[in-house]
């Protein structure tokens, strides 16, 4: 899982939740996105053959597509399964707390997102 932001917290968090199911999460922060470390991220997704991607950011023209995009045209062959995203749908971010946990990601998002991954 490639991470940005605070979603770096929450896919840690997932991550720990996850591995009470013997569901291995790994996650990597980029820091960057220019330069972007490309090549750990396709070290993880030989090494697993999963590619999850989260940010708070919206999804269109967003660094998701990016980093899914550079996976795919260096490592198509060694995905299991599609790669997945997660990220703002592309609405504005609400101001109340209540409505904002509708649009941002969440860790429960996250843990649902990799369990379906790993069932495929």
């Amino acid at each position: 899982m490639v991470a940005t932001l605070a979603m770096v917290h929450y896919a840690l968090e997932a991550a720990r939740q996850l591995a009470e199911e013997n569901i291995s999460l790994e996650v990597i922060d980029p820091r960057t996105l220019v330069p972007l470390d490309r090549q750990t991220i396709l070290t993880s997704v030989k090494k697993t053959g999963r590619l999850l991607v989260a940010g708070e950011a919206y999804l269109t023209c967003g660094i998701h597509g990016e980093i899914i995009a550079s996976v795919v045209e260096k490592a198509f062959k060694d995905l299991k399964t599609a790669p997945c995203r997660i990220g703002n749908p592309g609405v504005p971010v609400p101001f109340a707390p209540s409505l904002e946990e509708t649009v941002l990601p969440r860790i429960d998002k996250i843990v649902r997102t990799a369990r379906e991954m790993m069932r495929s």
